[in-house]
């Protein structure tokens, strides 16, 4: 290596260095300052920032010898002249150090370092706190190695516990040459000249007063790493506090590549690779340094990692020992060390024995079967009150029921029967509810919310959940997820207990039929907690396949399987699954809803027959459902068996018999059957009026007008079917709210309907399903049935208001959505792409209005909804029409006029197909 001398005149003495192009160590640097007094070592420091300033105006320099020579010989110097006196971590940086450059540069920026050896008026803290091996220590430590030149002395204590930080002051302490103790050592920082960099690491403990560890006074500057986000209130400057969770996506692939030392340049390949495992541990720092190692170890390669770690951790839960049985006792221990700070945090929870601790560790054991983030407290306080609340609202309408004078109907011997095995039976074999005990609400040990509060609380402080301000919910990393569900503790049999614990917290936090108080949560709820069922529903089966595996058992097994609770379908699983279907039903995705119902059903049909209260419900549900799905001869048939189940169960008068008659007469309407669908809807009408608070301001009597009105249009009496669409879309208004979901679809249909009255109205009509769109968006998403239905009537206005650029626009933008969610032959779909060619029709692209009808037309996709008689309704009738008025390319005004009372009249019968 060449070399360079070099003549530089220091303090008056003229010093002679022959310098390689590498820097000296810093120990013999040390030693050379340290030799100094200290008003020398004070003109040392005013050199390094001469130097330093030197070295920022030769970069300008144009001539590169001349650049090259000045900054080696100034390097030279500064290598003689280091200020840093004592640097001491907790551990060294990492070679393969990756990410959060930016918050590096932030933390300097924030604690002016470049400057801290200038007086400052407080003493400088900042909190760096979060999940463990989220990298709160490399990067403190990373912080101190680059910025170790502005402090005379980097230090460090152990905030475990006041016995290790005893210990790391009694060290501090020794180099000050005071008493070993830590009231010395924080009086020695107190009191020295010099800046100082003070590391407070691992102050986790939610006991321990972190206050305790600050010396005293306004010098020096401070870092905690802390799991406890209350820690962060110590913060002075800036922000205060950073939060770590996790890495960003292209941090966490590169910190993998890097631990793996994976051959660069890394390829698009190796990084889609790299970004999967990173995206199984959680781009937690530590887990992905750990999982670099294994794929440098040869354990496995990158592209395998995610069976590697699924088979990993088959390994520890059937290991108990945690030692394998294969001989990778340092692989296991390589993976164990990842998860050892949350098991050392849950051994700490079990031995405390209080109150606080066990509902914690219950809630935690919960949480890591529910999907691992947005969990709401909402959530838990509705599972908690919601079964009083359903009680409650059952008596009141039960009294309600009394009061309506029917005519009592006669028990035959099987609806005896079936009364007898509910009251009798269904109770002595109804299974416990399971629930963590903080969530119970009982007569003598009623739901106590602070209670709740202080146990999540505790799990917050601990680091193993994190509080999102925004809406109230908490979040588990994934590792500790996954940690805490597959704990190698962790049987099969309790992995059941705490999966069914959060099943029924799901189930309790909606209603089957929500008080009218209480429907704008229950909305809510529904769609929140989706990936929360989908979750739960996944470990189910997963938990359920095991069991099957035990069961195939050798023989000398049996009598132990005999004390493990085997799952099955029974009166919980039916009212859990009655209840998620409602979930499904409601984000729009009906197949997985006919599925629970279909099973529900079974049950409830072979255990208390078609004729009782829950089987008639669950009936009704599905034939519903049927209706969304466009399956309507399949919904018409399984409604009059329920309507005639109802009757014989509560007579032809009541309330649930009337409500049943109406969405039969609804769902007639769809297979064209006006006459059948008018007799039904007058009779409920008729009927209703007769009952004691089912009067004109009901609920149930606006939506038996809504209904009606449907069928006054298809006989064409507009005046009519508007005037009474109207009356139901104001009264829901003032019975349920502007944005109930019957009332913002009763006020969709009356803009659909306006067209009818005149062109006047449809400047209104616009306005209306505008905000009906804008609501829906907000509360259900771009994506629902129930959106992209809104999202129609609005291009089918704007059409007729000849506003066709920004009508194409809705249609193109709603119809890739409805043929991925619904399918290319579903009603909704069909419907939209009818639409759109009618909109080409009307600017005169003739043929590419023709190819789309043509297309539906001749497609066999109307069997769902063919009458007995081989007529396909209205659907088929506009169809053919506008196909023909295609293919002969008529004008648009003589036409226009003359397939006007087809579009409209027939857009309310396939749209409400969605409702």
């Amino acid at each position: 290596m060449s070399e360079k001398s070099f003549t530089i005149y220091v303090y008056g003495k003229r010093l002679t260095k022959r310098s390689s192009y590498t820097l000296k160590s810093r120990a013999a640097a040390d030693r050379t300052v340290d030799s100094l007094p200290e008003n020398l070592q004070h003109q040392n420091n005013k050199l390094a920032i001469r130097i330093k300033n030197l070295r920022r105006i030769l970069q300008g320099s144009t001539d590169p010898d001349k650049l090259h020579d000045s900054l080696v010989s100034a390097d030279a110097v500064a290598s003689l002249i280091r200020f840093n006196k004592h640097f001491e971590m907790p551990q060294t940086v990492s070679s393969y150090y990756t990410g959060r450059q930016e918050q590096l540069d932030m933390l300097k920026s924030t604690l002016d370092v470049v400057n801290s050896r200038e007086p400052q008026d407080h003493q400088k803290r900042f909190v760096i706190y979060g999940l463990g091996g989220s990298g709160k220590t490399q990067f403190c430590c990373k912080f101190a190695q680059d910025n170790r030149e502005h402090f005379w002395g980097v230090f460090w204590i152990d905030g475990s516990s006041y016995e290790n930080a005893k210990h790391s002051f009694a060290g501090i302490a020794k180099i000050g040459g005071v008493e070993p103790n830590e009231n010395a050592a924080k009086n020695w920082l107190s009191s020295l000249q010099h800046p100082w960099l003070l590391l407070i690491d691992n102050a986790d403990d939610p006991d321990i007063d972190v206050m305790r560890y600050f010396p005293g006074g306004e010098r020096g500057v401070i870092l905690i790493t802390t799991r406890n986000p209350t820690n962060k209130g110590y913060g002075t400057d800036g922000s205060r506090f950073f939060h770590f969770d996790k890495l960003e996506s292209e941090e966490a692939s590169d910190l993998l590549l890097a631990a793996a030392a994976s051959p660069r340049p890394w390829g698009v390949l190796t990084r889609s690779y790299a970004k999967r495992a990173a995206q199984i541990l959680g781009y937690l720092p530590l887990a992905l340094i750990h999982a670099g190692k294994a794929i440098l170890e040869k354990l496995c390669s990158l592209n395998d990692y995610p069976e590697y770690y699924e088979r990993t951790w088959n390994k520890i839960r059937r290991d108990r020992t945690r030692r394998s049985s294969h001989g990778h006792e340092d692989n296991h221990a390589l993976n164990m060390s990842v998860y050892s700070s949350y098991e050392m945090i849950y051994l700490g929870l079990e031995s405390k024995d209080n109150d606080q601790s066990r509902d914690a560790i219950e809630l935690l054991k919960t949480f890591s079967f529910l999907y691992w983030e947005n969990i709401e407290f909402d959530l838990l306080t509705n599972a908690a009150s919601n079964p009083r609340r359903e009680r409650e609202d059952a008596r009141a309408k039960e009294r309600v029921v009394k009061s309506i004078p029917v005519q009592p109907r006669p028990k035959t011997w099987m609806k005896a029967f079936h009364d007898w095995a509910a009251s009798v039976i269904e109770p002595l074999t109804r299974p416990s509810i399971i629930l963590p005990a903080v969530l119970r609400d009982e007569d003598d040990d009623p739901f106590d919310e602070d209670r709740l509060r202080s146990a999540l609380s505790l799990l917050v402080r601990l680091g193993m959940l994190t509080l999102h301000d925004d809406n109230n919910s908490y979040w588990m990393h994934p590792l500790v997820h996954t940690w805490v569900r597959q704990r190698p503790e962790t049987s099969t049999a309790e992995q059941a207990v705490w999966c069914q614990a959060a099943a029924t917290i799901l189930a309790q936090s909606i209603f089957f039929q929500a008080p009218s108080t209480y429907v704008a949560q229950d909305e809510k709820t529904k769609r929140q907690i989706y990936p929360h069922v989908e979750n739960v529903r996944k470990l189910q089966a997963d938990i359920k396949k095991r069991f099957e595996e035990n069961q195939r058992a050798p023989h000398w097994l049996w009598p132990l399987k005999l004390l493990v609770p085997q799952p099955g379908f029974g009166r919980l699983q039916a009212t859990e699954y009655a209840k998620f279907s409602l979930v499904y039903l409601h984000c729009g995705y009906w197949s997985k809803a006919e599925e629970l119902q279909l099973q529900v059903k079974d049950y409830l049909f072979a255990k208390l027959g078609p004729d009782s209260e829950y089987s008639i419900a669950i009936a009704f549900l599905l034939s519903r459902n049927y209706v969304w799905q466009t399956r309507n001869n399949e919904a018409r048939v399984l409604q009059y068996q329920v309507l005639e189940s109802a009757k014989r169960l509560y007579g032809p008068n009541h309330p649930t018999t009337l409500q049943i008659m109406d969405t039969l007469g609804a769902t007639c309407v769809l297979g064209s059957r006006y006459r059948e669908a008018y007799r039904l809807h007058q009779e409920v009408i008729e009927s209703l009026s007769k009952l004691e608070g089912f009067g004109p301001e009901h609920e149930a009597t606006w939506t038996a007008l809504d209904n009606l009105a449907n069928v006054k249009l298809r006989y064409f009496e507009h005046e009519e079917a508007v005037k009474l669409q109207l009356q139901a879309y104001e009264g829901m208004q003032r019975t349920l709210g502007p944005t109930h979901e019957k009332t913002l679809e009763a006020k969709d249909s009356l803009a659909a309907m306006y067209g009818f009255i005149g062109e006047e109205h449809l400047p209104l009509a616009l306005q209306m399903s505008e905000e009906v769109t804008l609501i829906r968006k907000d509360t259900l998403g771009h994506e629902h049935p129930l959106t992209l239905k809104s999202m129609l009537t609005v291009a089918k206005i704007k059409t007729a208001m000849n506003q066709f650029k920004e009508a194409e626009e809705i249609f193109l933008k709603g119809l890739p959505i409805a043929q991925r969610n619904l399918g290319e032959n579903h009603l909704g779909t069909l419907t939209a792409r009818t639409w759109l060619g009618h909109l080409y029709w009307r600017q005169e692209r003739y043929s590419e209005a023709q190819a789309i009808w043509e297309d539906i037309i001749t497609k066999q996709t109307f069997e769902q909804t063919k009458r007995a008689d081989g007529g396909h309704g209205d659907r088929g009738k506009w169809y053919s029409y506008h196909l023909a008025i295609s293919r002969q390319h008529l004008c648009c005004k003589a036409s226009f006029a003359d397939i006007q009372i087809f579009i409209y009249s027939s857009s309310n019968v396939v749209l409400s197909a969605l409702l």
